[in-house]
Order: C-alpha cells, then structure tokens, then sequence
C-alpha cells in the first residue's frame, strides 16, 4: 500500500513508526482502509519489537530492543546519552549499574580472547576500564 507525506509517496514497509504516527494524527488524506492498515500495522511492530516472544523475559525483550535500536536508528549517541542524563536520577543510577554489568561481562570477554577486530576496542576498552577502577575500590 502506498501512503504519500510531505510530498513524497511512501511505500508501506518504508514508513518508519514516526511518519506512521504522523499519517494517522496529521491533517493527510488517508482513507478508512490506509488508516486501519497502518493501525495493523502499528500494532504488528509493537508486538514484533516491545511483547516478549516465546520464552522471553523482560530483560530479553529490553536487549533485543536495543541492540535493534543501535543497529538501525542510532544516529547520534551523545544526544541520546544527553537525554538519558537528564532522566530521574534514580534512573540514572540504575541504568549506570546495567552499563556497568555490560562493561564487565566485556572485559571478561577481553581475557577470554572471546572477541574479534569488530568489538576488540570495546572489549579491551574494557578491562582497562575495570582495572583503573578497581584501583578506587569501585562498589559495583
């Protein structure tokens, strides 16, 4: 199905979840069909994306999240690690702990040679990290 936005015409599968929000608030001409297709459709990326599958936890479903997120939409990570520093600071805290829970499984990685030219900076990165760290008797 095709949608057009801004002067330009969309293929369904090319719209991104923003412009599908745009389509279906905006003052565009959708007809009844287009605006519960893209509801469908709305729907069928939330459950792909946000509802654990099979077997999964809520921790599961958070990492494929993100590593969806890194891998396709990431576009400029010191703003979004801007915006997550202005988060609750309870918040900050406890998403401090997971990157840090991921630095060490890194670093374990590092000494285990388990890595390759792709994430060998950030697993050796690592450990340097912890060392230094363990030097100030870091509490986590």
């Amino acid at each position: 199905m095709k949608f057009e936005l801004n002067g330009r015409e969309y293929e369904d599968y090319e719209l991104n979840n923003g412009q599908i929000v745009e389509l279906l608030e905006g003052d565009h001409d959708v007809t009844d069909m287009g605006r519960e297709f893209l509801m469908k459709k709305v729907y069928e990326r939330f459950k792909s994306t946000l509802c654990p599958r099979s077997g999964e936890t809520n921790d599961d479903v958070f990492a494929r999240f993100f590593s969806d997120y890194v891998n396709n939409t990431l576009h400029d990570e010191k703003k979004a690690a801007e915006k997550m520093a202005r988060d609750h600071r309870t918040l900050q805290s406890n998403m401090f702990k997971l990157f840090m829970a991921y630095i060490k499984i890194l670093a374990e990685n590092a000494k285990t040679g388990w890595f390759d030219e792709r994430n060998e900076y950030a697993c050796n990165t690592s450990r340097i990290m912890l060392e230094h760290l363990d030097e100030i008797k870091y509490p986590y």
